[in-house]
């Protein structure tokens, strides 16, 4: 359900008068002077560009995932400066505590994951709904752990889950893994019995320090976990991954992070939940 814009303050009786409109601005004796032709399909392509553009839209009092990134194009096109681990934190506790406020009866999403959750492009998603991103680039599951209590407050109908990979690239054990993620998913129940909890498998990558076989023994316990624990689980690994099970290359970027075909892949899967 999309939100409604906040009410502009209304411009002062005079403002024609003092400001000349575009087509009256002139160069004397040589060229109309034009002001600068903003995209309105501009979208963040970094981590500093994105925390900027929902930091803007939160400070405005919207949600980020209903705003069209071009309004704060101002903001956030010359962002260079990479936000901490912290200030991500602290980003999303903030967007979910807004969201808590002003949910009332809408149905609302939540997606909790890594960098491949949080470059999901929500402007692509159905809109009779709210949506909620709870994730942060390099996150393992210990971390995600650790913030789940950020959007206990809200009351979503469905939350997706996608985690793991960076344990396994960072070499933590498989057994801890598998242990993180059933933590997950029981305190992601205990915290919103009411909400529909869909889990994702791991999807293939590129990286020779992450090998397939791995990858499949977790996504295998986890599938048991998901059915024993009552939650939806989706095999995403098969159609990702290419004959030899690495993720084929024409939904990557870097042999980790998916293109836009691999979200359009991903987001057809996801909508059906």
């Amino acid at each position: 359900m999309a939100t409604a814009a906040p009410p502009q303050p209304p411009r002062p009786a005079d403002a024609a008068a003092r400001w000349p409109r575009p087509e009256q601005v002139m160069t004397p004796g040589r060229h109309r002077l034009t002001l600068p032709q903003v995209d309105p399909r501009a979208r963040p392509v970094t981590g500093a560009q994105l925390y900027q553009f929902r930091t803007a839209a939160l400070q405005a009092g919207e949600l980020y995932a209903q705003v069209a990134p071009y309004r704060y194009i101002h903001r956030w096109q010359r962002a260079f400066v990479s936000p901490t681990h912290d200030d991500w934190q602290a980003l999303l506790e903030a967007e979910a505590a807004a969201m808590a406020h002003r949910q009332g009866q809408a149905p609302l999403t939540v997606m909790v994951g890594d960098s491949l959750a949080l470059w999901l492009p929500v402007d692509e998603l159905p809109t009779d709904q709210l949506w909620l991103n709870q994730s942060i680039s390099g996150e393992t599951t210990t971390h995600m752990l650790g913030r789940l209590h950020y959007f206990a407050d809200i009351q979503p109908q469905t939350i997706h889950l996608m985690a793991g990979i960076n344990d396994l690239k960072n070499g933590v054990p498989e057994a801890q893994v598998v242990d993180n993620l059933y933590q997950m998913m029981t305190r992601l129940q205990q915290q919103h019995p009411q909400a529909r909890l869909v889990v994702y498998s791991i999807l293939p990558t590129r990286l020779r320090e992450v090998s397939s076989d791995r990858i499949q023994r977790v996504n295998q316990r986890l599938a048991a976990l998901a059915v024993h624990q009552g939650a939806t689980y989706v095999d995403l690994y098969t159609s990702f991954s290419d004959s030899q099970g690495l993720l084929r290359v024409d939904l990557t970027t870097d042999g980790l992070h998916l293109s836009s075909q691999g979200y359009t892949l991903w987001q057809a899967a996801l909508v059906s939940y």
